[in-house]
């Protein structure tokens, strides 16, 4: 006689969705406002070479390329 001792898996979603855990060392957050835009491939290209260049994350590069035009474009644009 074979004997198995393999429960068998609940179905997914028996139990209610996944609870997420806290995270213990939450940060503030310094940039709570998150902006999503389309670029060509080309953009991405240059985007990756210029943030392997300067060692930042591409959304650093992008901010950093915002703030610049925001400051040559808006005479009320102030960093804060």
């Amino acid at each position: 006689m074979n004997t198995s001792t393999d429960l068998p898996r609940p179905a997914p979603g028996q139990n209610g969705p996944a609870v997420k855990a806290k995270q213990r060392n939450s940060r503030a957050v310094k940039f709570p406002i998150q902006l999503r835009i389309n670029i060509t491939p080309a953009m991405n290209a240059s985007l990756g070479r210029i943030s392997r260049r300067l060692l930042l994350a591409e959304g650093v590069v992008g901010r950093i390329a915002l703030m610049q035009y925001l400051a040559q474009q808006d005479r009320e644009y102030r960093e804060e």
